[in-house]
């Protein structure tokens, strides 16, 4: 079995862990234990935002508990391939009423080119997340968030960008309709900035909005346009937008808290001159608790 195989078993492996770890947790403690009380508060304040699923690629405004893991397959022109699995997906948690952290789980990388094959781990991320301003379904349907995330130079050498990059970003979303149904559009700016090495990586400033639906009680479909222009670089002045087409499903209830989310969808370039890729296949699988 090798490693690209052994990652793709590894990924559902420990979103299910997760769930019977959570569940048994919350079976066995007491009610006024430190995990029932943060759990109980993390309730509270997911309550005083949108009930909205988990987007496939734009990272979603609301707070969010749990663990996720993503994987996706990227075709090149030529005949190259690239496997990412995790995508920099990992444990979410709400530490504060306002206050989300993100620790990422670093992705494990296959790539395959008519030049040879190569493997590796890409770097680590965290994330903070802080709700500036939310109101649930029958107070308003919106969110406004800040954020600010950090890559850490941890990978392999041949996945690494060999550089700490922070990534500033402001997201916000309004729906329409309850929470058996509706539709909403979330967009997100975002600007990455390495410390070092700005002449090959640069600055791309990314700007992406979802179209989401909710309907039939447990299905998400969505629509999500990327534009990225990248600043200074070896891509200095050129822009691409990327179409992504999904549909999530999600939440199918495991136990007490416990929910399942999984999702698919298809990434192309569409409308400018550059692209940097051909297509690519994504899909997600998330563990909220």
């Amino acid at each position: 079995m090798n490693r690209a195989t052994l990652a793709a078993f590894i990924i559902p492996l420990a979103v299910t862990s997760t769930s019977t770890c959570f569940a048994s947790a919350a079976e066995t403690v007491p009610d006024d234990s430190f995990l029932s009380n943060w759990l109980g508060n993390v309730s509270k304040t997911q309550e005083l935002q949108p009930h909205w699923e988990t987007l496939l690629y734009m990272p979603s405004p609301r707070l969010t508990q749990g663990l996720r893991l993503n994987y996706s397959r990227q075709y090149f022109p030529g005949g190259s391939t690239l496997e990412n699995f995790g995508m920099g997906k990992g444990l979410e948690l709400i530490v504060d009423e306002n206050v989300e952290v993100q620790i990422g789980v670093p992705p494990y990388i296959n790539s395959k080119s008519p030049k040879g094959d190569s493997s590796g781990w890409a770097d680590e991320t965290f994330v903070g997340r802080y709700r500036l301003a939310s109101a649930n379904e029958e107070n308003g349907n919106y969110i406004v968030s800040s954020s600010i995330g950090v890559s850490i130079p941890s990978g392999s050498d041949q996945f690494s960008a060999h550089s700490s990059i922070y990534t500033l970003a402001l997201a916000g979303g309004k729906g329409w309709g309850t929470r058996e149904s509706g539709v909403s559009i979330q967009s997100t700016v975002s600007m990455n900035a390495p410390d070092n090495d700005l002449a090959t990586i640069g600055m791309p400033l990314s700007w992406t909005t979802a179209l989401q639906a909710h309907v039939l009680q447990n299905i998400w479909p969505e629509i999500e346009a990327s534009y990225t222009h990248w600043y200074k670089g070896i891509l200095d002045g050129r822009s691409q937008l990327v179409m992504t087409y999904g549909i999530t499903f999600g939440r199918f209830e495991i136990e007490n808290r416990e929910k399942l989310t999984f999702g698919i969808g298809y990434q192309e370039p569409r409308f400018t001159h550059f692209s940097n890729f051909s297509r690519t296949w994504v899909s997600t699988m998330k563990l909220s608790f």
